[in-house]
């Protein structure tokens, strides 16, 4: 009984995991700003030590001189999040692909594509919600924080195996 209740869970905590990332990317960037909040730190101390950082993403500037301190933490936060985010949804990926099928070029490849087009997908998503842009580069960070989640998850059930 609670092996076929495991058998389950998974693929339940999977599709949960997808529903919150398209809820998230259903938000404008107006409902997500955290920059009022980080706005404590617009300093001339944090304009001094951040001051000289700059490099471009999305074809904009990522720069205090161009956001502030408040939004460029935010950028960095927000790059995080997709990172986590995506980490986590290939782990659960991998896990729901791990339950069904246990050829591993299959299950890895399958898990790999499976997170990136759910990050396609969760960017075109984000073009139709207001004030949110599609960016390739967020795909490819999605689908980053996605492999890693996947290789964490390999790493892990190896490392149960051998126990």
């Amino acid at each position: 009984m609670i092996r076929k209740f495991h058998k389950w869970l998974i693929p339940a905590l999977f599709v949960l995991w997808a529903m919150l990332i398209f809820f998230f990317s259903s938000q404008t960037y107006e409902e997500q700003r955290i920059s009022p909040f980080l706005g404590q730190f617009n300093t001339p101390y944090w304009y001094e030590k951040l001051g000289g950082i700059s490099f471009m993403y999305g074809g904009l500037e990522v720069s205090v001189h161009t956001a502030g301190v408040a939004g460029f933490l935010e950028f960095f936060i927000r790059k995080a999040a997709h990172l986590i985010i995506f980490f986590v949804f290939g782990f659960l990926t991998i896990s729901v692909w791990r339950t069904f099928i246990k050829n591993s070029v299959i299950t890895f490849s399958g898990s790999l594509l499976c997170v990136l087009f759910y990050a396609s997908a969760d960017e075109l998503h984000q073009k139709f919600t207001g004030g949110r842009t599609l960016l390739w580069q967020d795909v490819m960070l999605d689908t980053f924080g996605g492999l890693l989640g996947i290789l964490c998850f390999l790493i892990i059930n190896r490392r149960r195996k051998r126990h």
